[in-house]
């Protein structure tokens, strides 16, 4: 492992760790509101706590900075995974915010995590940003990121269609739905990255500026459809239910991205057993340590 790979999968680390740490601060604020102050004028008493502030400054800026560099470094297909690291700051955190103990399944959790990273992270399945610049060339490396794409707007839609008209279940089978559009604002992230300095000194080709449009188009409606998605799912289910499920497709579909839409070869012959393996892990993780989301969610 040469120290750019390790650099990467410590930014994508961190970023998981700063994000969720972010939304611990932001909850914690929440749950310090009176509950007859919670309507009018709510976003508005938010906005003037410094603590809340610092906690979306985390998310939207140092998270954001943390999860790009990552992404410039190892690519798509690793960062997602890395990332799940922060569920383990919830709920050490949230350990701390309500003065409880972890129970068994969340230090199982905990371990299960820790094990699935480290898989992950050992497999070296990144991808250069050199190497994705170069297969952006290709008209077979496009065709595949739009056929992804349509899968992932497709499966959205698919299963969001099938939540609306599900009596049970309602907001789990959206939040699984709203885990394609992550998905889909992760990789994207990967080609504007490559293409972006590029363009913007005017040196791309028409394909680049095409993808730079897209990317742009794409990124923006993906993340505001999903953060507003994930609130309707919260209406109708737990966050410990919800969260664990959006994993799935998150950690999944990064395999896709890397043997598929890039059509790569593993660098060593087990790295494609470990990245399932770590995946996997790290979805059961999420599941256990989703009490964690919960009791958050109940605290007040």
């Amino acid at each position: 492992m040469d120290f750019k790979y390790i650099l990467g999968v410590a930014l994508a680390i961190l970023s998981g760790i700063i994000n969720n740490l972010g939304v611990l601060l932001q909850k914690k604020v929440v749950n310090e509101v009176p509950p007859e102050c919670r309507d009018r004028g709510f976003l508005r008493r938010l906005l003037k706590n410094p603590l809340w502030l610092f906690g979306l400054f985390l998310q939207v800026v140092v998270g954001m900075i943390a999860f790009v560099a990552a992404q410039a470094m190892i690519g798509p297909a690793l960062v997602p995974g890395l990332m799940a690291a922060g569920l383990i700051v919830l709920a050490l955190g949230s350990v701390k915010l309500m003065g409880e103990k972890l129970s068994l399944p969340e230090y199982a959790g905990i371990f299960l995590m820790i094990i699935g990273i480290a898989l992950l992270g050992l497999s070296e399945l990144g991808i250069d940003i050199e190497v994705v610049r170069a297969s952006l060339a290709s008209p077979n490396t496009v065709l595949r990121i739009a056929i992804f794409t349509a899968i992932m707007i497709g499966s959205c839609l698919a299963f969001h269609l099938v939540s609306l008209k599900s009596p049970k279940r309602k907001g789990i089978i959206m939040g699984f739905s709203n885990g394609f559009l992550f998905s889909l604002s992760n990789f994207w992230i990967c080609p504007l990255t490559a293409i972006i300095t590029i363009v913007l000194a005017g040196k791309g080709n028409s394909l680049q500026v095409v993808l730079f449009i897209a990317a742009s188009v794409i990124l923006t409606l993906s993340n505001l459809i999903a953060f507003s998605q994930i609130q309707v799912a919260f209406k109708y289910g737990q966050a410990s239910n919800i969260i664990p499920v959006q994993q799935i497709s998150v950690q999944i579909t990064p395999i896709l991205v890397y043997f598929f839409v890039f059509s790569l070869t593993p660098p060593k012959t087990v790295s494609g057993v470990l990245i399932v393996v770590g995946a996997l892990l790290i979805i059961l993780a999420g599941f256990l340590l989703g009490r964690r989301q919960e009791e958050l969610e109940k605290t007040k």
